[in-house]
């Protein structure tokens, strides 16, 4: 019945806008590098970029503070994904390089020791634009990477003064090449060889304005990054210039919204060109803008989940997960499945909750996930949690006032008990072990000292800098001081003692010789 109710909804509500084409996104930002210098803004600007994207119907696969591994895993997902869309965008944030031409971006535990490195530590552009040239419609590829990358200069001192030459700064330009689909967009946080900011605030220049504009109804996207390129050039009192290369056969919509006419229009567009209609003879009334798709689509996974939130039966929740296997309640659907084949029922976990009359066993309300849902292994695992984020964790764990002890991303006994002890404070099921939901809270109750922790982290780190930098300084300049004494002594135009001695030693000798003779 529920499935039915699901089909009829679907029909009601997409009568109001046109079906979605399959989008599909991979964004990933990387800042903690553990080899050179961190970054603060990459990880706000992919989870941000990633929040925007899905408002706007995109299947995305995202990535924060990914190691190479963690890169290629994202990239092998979002190439299964991208076959046959009809839109495909990538977006990344983090340190990048240009070595010979090509481009590279840097995993969080890249070293790039010498050459050999960029093979097996870095990974191109190019190998993920060939993953979204397979039968994908339009391309769009963003790159906030031009920062500048002390591993760029360390590459080049390594590969000598005859090679260096092909690392340059920033990225190098990349060329559109024909893939079929109907065209592409690539754009770079500024022209390629320069080095973009990365900005004083939670996002670049580059990002703020793309997150700001790239949903604005009824643009275009060339009219988006028009817009892009003036905000970031204004912003950084033209020390930044975003460069953009498109080459489409017509107008793409990320946030098309149609007119509703009072009587039945004709629609004369395809995905890439711009979208006219041509009205059949009606009385004139008023048109009246209709909803977003992205709005449409939201309310109608809200409608669905609150219908099967209500039932609270196993067989709702499963049909909620068949609609929206990647929705936002997809976790809390499956753990209430399991909960209620285990036999425990909403109203044992939550006896506060109100029964809907006349339904025996119904609650209206879920349980708050933070607390009825406890901690397991798998719910932990769910979270997808590198090294890195684990010693975020666990410094957010010490923050909270439990402590764990050096986060070293290992999560031992004394980060058990640390994870316990928290729960317990908080009023969750002590297990030792994170759902998505606490993990949420425990990062809003440490946002501000997390911050603090951060910017202390960021000074020291560039007092270590200065500090290096002048060592080096002093050092060059007494090895200097010595070799100039070293010179002085011995080309000051004199001859040494000794050396006088013997000369006048040899000089008297031939002297008296001739004299005697």
């Amino acid at each position: 019945m529920f499935t039915r109710m699901i089909a009829v909804l679907a029909i009601l509500i997409a009568g109001t806008a046109p079906a979605l084409a399959k989008r599909v996104a991979l964004v990933l930002g990387n800042g903690a590098y553990e080899h050179t210098v961190p970054l603060p803004n990459p990880a706000n600007d992919a989870e941000q970029m990633a929040t925007k994207l899905r408002s706007l119907g995109f299947d995305v696969v995202a990535g924060q503070d990914q190691t190479y591994n963690d890169m290629r895993r994202s990239v092998m997902n979002f190439a299964k994904k991208a076959y046959g869309a009809e839109i495909a965008i990538l977006f990344y944030a983090g340190h990048g390089l240009q070595v010979g031409g090509q481009n590279h971006l840097v995993p969080i535990d890249a070293t790039i020791e010498d050459e050999t490195s960029l093979d097996f530590e870095t990974i191109t552009v190019d190998f993920i634009m060939r993953q979204m040239s397979k039968d994908v419609k339009v391309q769009m590829v963003f790159l906030d990477a031009c920062r500048d990358n002390p591993l760029a200069r360390t590459l080049s001192r390594r590969m000598g003064p005859t090679r260096s030459g092909s690392v340059g700064q920033g990225l190098a330009e990349i060329k559109i090449e024909e893939t079929g689909g109907e065209g592409s967009v690539i754009a770079f946080a500024t022209s390629p060889g320069d080095v973009a900011l990365d900005g004083e605030g939670t996002n670049s220049p580059f990002t703020s304005a793309l997150i700001r504009h790239i949903d604005t109804p009824n643009a275009s996207i060339q009219t988006v990054m028009t817009r892009v390129t003036g905000d970031v050039y204004q912003e950084t009192e033209k020390r930044q210039r975003p460069w953009v290369n498109a080459s489409l056969i017509g107008e793409v919509f990320l946030n098309k919204q149609a007119a509703v006419a009072s009587g039945p229009t004709t629609e004369v567009a395809s995905l890439g060109t711009t979208p006219t209609t041509t009205p059949q003879p009606v009385a004139t009334t008023p048109s009246v803008a209709a909803t977003t798709q992205s709005t449409i689509d939201w309310e109608r996974e809200k409608l669905i989940w609150e219908t099967a939130k209500a039932s609270n039966t196993v067989d709702d929740y499963q049909s909620y997960l068949d609609a929206y296997p990647n929705g936002t309640f997809t976790n809390f659907a499956r753990n209430s499945i399991k909960r209620l084949q285990s036999g425990s029922q909403v109203a044992a976990v939550n006896p506060g909750a109100t029964a809907v009359p006349g339904q025996a066993g119904v609650v209206s309300t879920m349980p708050d996930p933070q607390k009825a849902i406890p901690g397991t292994q798998a719910t932990e695992s769910s979270l997808g949690w590198n090294r890195t984020a684990r010693r975020e964790v666990q410094t957010r764990l010490n923050l909270a006032g439990f402590d764990v002890g050096r986060p070293d991303g290992a999560f031992g006994p004394k980060t058990r008990a640390g994870v316990t002890g928290w729960q317990t404070a908080n009023g969750i099921v002590p297990t030792g072990f994170f759902t998505p939901a606490q993990y949420a809270l425990l990062t809003t109750q440490t946002a501000t000292q997390y911050a603090a922790y951060q910017a202390e982290v960021r000074r020291k780190q560039q007092a270590a800098a200065a500090s290096r930098s002048s060592t080096s300084r002093s050092t060059t300049t007494r090895r200097n001081n010595n070799t100039t004494t070293t010179r002085r002594s011995n080309n000051g135009g004199g001859v040494n003692p000794a050396g006088a001695a013997f000369i006048g030693g040899v000089v008297g000798g031939i002297i008296g010789g001739a004299i005697g003779r």
